[in-house]
């Protein structure tokens, strides 16, 4: 366990909790626990900070003693820019030349996090030069990535893994989530003990930032709180709340934000230094209103257009009363401010979700922008949302005008492709080491067996070789069109595709289009 949650923190935290009166009232007045604050935060004013987009040079190398390491390298390493505030994601490719070498610019929409797969993890500020150095040569992983750079990218890249071992190291999972709500409510108060341990850590100067630039220093104070509420928020995600109130064991769970809400959710800081995950649990634990109840019955994620007919018809303003609601159910319940910058964060991610944006139904998606709109009061989350919506405009009314140069994703996969043509294709990127995978496969035996005589092909492709995959393919009969590549083909799939989790399925209609809109059943029927 780490410095930040020390064995005094959790005995003291475990004897009040033996100590309280459980289901009477207390005689004496018990005394309220101060809750501790961050100070000198942030180090400015957020408004003298640059949030906007730009460009970062991210350049690298890897050293190695066998030029084949480096050559295996080639079409695995690519940067994974994902806008966390629209759940926009881009992943592009490294060129690797042969001594190793390899650079690209990359347009990052605000200061973040970008993945240089599956290397490490660095901080993208626009205007900088981020450098990564894998050293294959030294004993460990470890020692053998290095990171640098310029500016504020280079402080916070060469600094945030010690930040994460030192600060947010957190104790192995202990299956809490298994052992019910009660046990889970103890650790939770276990773990806000930890969060202002911490931040009374924090307070007192962390050595690590000794030296650092203010944003460098707000950005890296900010990573760390956010850990903290995600550690927590991912435990109650785990836990089987059946045959409880849920809606009273949410509000009690999430009692402890209110007091700390200034710099744990309404805190634009978390724009620049969260990332994907924190507000992935935020948004469906703490701001768990703005997903329950009438807004799946009203607002299909598909947009079926019958389901928009029947039951949007008439209830133009029931989104914006809904998100209205929402945002008034966590002001009554957790007393959280309906201005909640956090909560405005999942309210674009909600509109923005991938399976909103592609499609076709523009009158829907501008009634939902604008009703979501008329709750977004921060300038930058307006900017993003602003520049989005355009994007989506523009690339879905001027796609297929011009014809892109093929790139080695599209000569691959049309060399992939060629012996199906004419047939509908439903294909599926896959590994061995991925259980969510396996599960589809099992769960499309039936499907695939009941249109074996039908138009239609089944393919799965992975990078792993038959010999890896044979044990689980044969015993469970898993029959399609079974295609084994290479992890460089691979990596140019990915990019191809925009993709980074597994499993991943396209669709393609007779005439080669890609259709995730439909299912197969839908695409054969288009054949008659």
């Amino acid at each position: 366990m780490s410095i930040l949650c020390n064995k005094k923190t959790i005995i003291t935290a475990l004897l009040a909790l033996i100590m309280a009166p459980v289901g009477v009232e207390a005689k004496k007045k018990v005394k309220t626990v101060e809750v501790p604050q961050l100070v000198n935060y942030p180090s400015a004013e957020v408004s003298e900070y640059r949030l906007h987009g730009g460009e970062v040079f991210i350049r690298g190398r890897i050293v190695a003693n066998d030029p084949q390491i480096i050559k295996s390298m080639e079409g695995r390493i690519m940067a994974i820019m994902r806008d966390y505030i629209v759940r926009k994601e881009e992943t592009t490719l490294f060129d690797i030349k042969a001594d190793g070498a390899f650079s690209m610019k990359l347009h990052v929409p605000y200061p973040m996090f970008v993945l240089v797969y599956p290397l490490t993890e660095v901080y993208a500020c626009p205007g900088d030069t981020v450098d990564v150095t894998m050293d294959t040569t030294k004993p460990s992983r470890e020692e053998g990535i290095i990171l640098d750079g310029t500016g504020v990218s280079g402080e916070v890249s060469r600094l945030i893994n010690n930040i994460r071992t030192t600060y947010c190291d957190f104790p192995a999972r202990d299956n809490i989530h298994e052992k019910g709500p009660d046990s889970l409510m103890t650790w939770r108060d276990v773990q806000v003990a930890c969060l202002d341990d911490v931040t009374r850590q924090i307070n007192a100067g962390l050595p690590e930032l000794e030296g650092c630039s203010p944003l460098a220093s707000d950005i890296l104070r900010t990573y760390i709180i956010s850990q903290h509420l995600e550690h927590i928020c991912h435990y109650y995600m785990l836990t089987d709340m059946e045959n409880i109130d849920r809606a009273a064991y949410w509000q009690q769970f999430f009692s402890f934000v209110a007091p700390r809400e200034k710099y744990l959710l309404d805190n634009p800081l978390l724009m620049i230094a969260g990332n994907e995950f924190f507000f992935n649990y935020v948004e469906y634990t703490v701001m768990r209103p703005l997903y329950a109840g009438g807004v799946l019955e009203y607002i299909p994620f598909e947009y079926d257009p019958k389901i928009a007919e029947t039951k949007l018809q008439g209830k133009h303003t029931f989104r914006r009363e809904f998100r209205r609601n929402a945002m008034n159910e966590l002001q009554d319940k957790l007393y959280l401010s309906p201005t909640d910058f956090s909560a405005q964060v999942c309210q674009l991610r909600n509109i923005f979700s991938s399976t909103k944006w592609n499609n076709d139904q523009y009158d829907v998606i501008a009634d939902d922008f604008a009703a979501t709109m008329a709750v977004i009061t921060h300038p930058e989350l307006i900017r993003r949302a602003v520049l989005t919506y355009r994007d989506f405009i523009k690339e879905n009314e001027v796609k297929a005008i011009e014809q892109k140069p093929m790139t080695k994703g599209d000569s691959i996969f049309q060399r992939i492709v060629e012996p199906y043509k004419g047939n509908v294709l439903y294909i599926d990127f896959w590994e061995m080491s991925c259980g969510p995978c396996r599960a589809t496969m099992l769960q499309m035996r039936d499907e695939v067996e009941a249109n074996k005589d039908k138009p239609v092909k089944y393919l799965y492709i992975t990078d792993d070789t038959p010999e890896k995959c044979r044990p689980f393919l044969e015993p469970n009969n898993i029959q399609g069109e079974h295609i084994h590549i290479t992890p460089t083909e691979w990596g140019y799939l990915k990019e191809k595709f925009q993709f980074t989790g597994i499993p991943f399925v396209v669709l393609f209609d007779k005439n080669g289009n890609r259709r995730d809109d439909k299912t197969v059943e839908q695409l054969l029927e288009e054949r008659k």
